[in-house]
């Protein structure tokens, strides 16, 4: 599925929330990371259990119970302290997504009892927390469109002052008032950072940030309900210690959970592109046929190592598909993976960029790559902060620097 897919499905639905008066279409819980999380423990749950489910079946699926305290850094699924909050992160992105179309609630009374209506795009959503912010943005975009708000929201982006943001949230607590059943404002106060960010992400502008007009452009970090402030837990490390080291030294909250179940669908989504649109052959083998071996590319090598830099494990861009004697013969010399090679790393560097040009530039196949997020790879890998200023798809400067970074080492 594509995004433009994407876009066709949201434009064949009616959102219009002056009809529906459906104050649930979004709401707190509703991030990109929780709804992807939620929306990957519901694909599972049919697959393996049945094809009705409540969010209560979700919430208590095994599955769920493996990750969700990691993942979100709160107490089991089964603790009591935490039945309060796990309602709202499990069903608020349900009801949203029945909203769009993606489930069906054919509950018969007040407990939401629902089936998938539209399989594709949750897989689509489920994909990782990239996708799901893709999903997010197309159909906020179109509720606000469907519901004649996003004027409002447009007039916000080109202007970018705060007498146009206060004007818009303004409006939008009003239109709450006029055509839902939610009288107060805490709500849709509460509700309109969720709106708003995702559109300000996706036209590179200011949001909201504490209730009020951000000073900068919204990143992707500041939409997600529990993020790890990497910056944080590397302050103050020497140039002269490895990541690795620090981390065993200065123990962090690092949410294991989220970048496993993140890394695990990556590695499937590489294989899948690998298999549709490269013929089964290994991304080392694409870009220089000297590195060619007859096995298939079984093998998914993190390019700089996830126990030194768990940021990074599940980004699609330091993930490369490998032959097995590729893997433990060319990355791990002799079979050794404790070790990384810097020769073979940076090969494998070219190769991933070279990959991730390929997906973007060809218009026919699904995009599961970013320029920024390879720019954001190299920059964690290497610590290195210039990196960032590349010019978006330059891939001759990406590769320049590869050859002068490791050429000094």
């Amino acid at each position: 599925m594509t995004n433009e897919d994407l876009i066709n499905f949201c434009e064949s639905k009616n959102y219009d929330l002056r009809i529906s008066h459906n104050a649930r279409w979004i709401d707190q819980k509703c991030t990109p990371d929780v709804l992807w999380s939620i929306s990957d423990f519901v694909l599972n749950y049919v697959e393996n259990v049945k094809d009705t489910f409540t969010p209560s079946d979700i919430w208590h699926s095994d599955y769920a119970k493996q990750t969700i305290a990691e993942t979100y850094s709160k107490p089991g699924t089964d603790e009591t302290a935490a039945e309060n909050e796990y309602d709202k992160v499990f069903s608020q992105p349900l009801c949203l997504l029945a909203y769009a179309g993606v489930l069906k609630d054919i509950s018969t009374n007040k407990h939401h009892l629902y089936q998938i209506e539209n399989k594709e795009v949750l897989e689509y959503i489920a994909t990782n927390d990239i996708f799901s912010l893709r999903f997010l943005q197309a159909y906020i975009e179109k509720v606000l469109k469907d519901s004649d708000l996003f004027g409002y929201f447009y007039e916000f982006f080109q202007k970018q002052t705060k007498e146009d943001f206060d004007r818009l949230k303004t409006a939008f607590i009003n239109f709450y008032h006029t055509y839902t059943p939610v009288l107060g404002d805490y709500e849709p106060k509460r509700i309109f950072t969720k709106v708003i960010n995702p559109l300000a992400h996706k036209y590179g502008k200011c949001g909201s940030k504490r209730g009020r007009m951000s000073q900068f452009k919204i990143t992707k970090a500041e939409m997600m309900y529990n993020q790890d402030n990497f910056r944080d837990i590397y302050k103050g490390k020497p140039k002269n210690v490895t990541r690795k080291d620090w981390l065993s030294s200065h123990p962090a909250d690092i949410r294991v959970g989220y970048f496993t179940q993140m890394l695990n669908n990556a590695k499937k989504l590489i294989r899948n592109n690998i298999i549709t649109y490269r013929n089964s052959v290994s991304e080392l083998t694409q870009f220089n046929s000297a590195h060619s071996d007859a096995n298939l590319p079984s093998q998914i090598h993190h390019i700089f190592p996830k126990n030194e830099f768990p940021e990074i494990m599940h980004y699609l861009e330091n993930l490369i598909a490998l032959t097995p004697n590729q893997h433990y013969g060319f990355a791990h010399p002799n079979n050794n993976t404790q070790v990384i090679d810097l020769d073979a790393q940076k090969v494998l560097l070219i190769a991933k960029t070279y990959s991730v040009k390929m997906n973007l530039e060809n218009i026919d196949e699904e995009t599961i790559y970013s320029f920024e997020n390879l720019l954001y790879v190299l920059h964690i890998g290497w610590s290195d902060d210039d990196v960032l200023t590349i010019d978006n798809d330059d891939y001759c400067e990406v590769l320049r620097c590869i050859s002068s970074h490791y050429a000094s080492l």
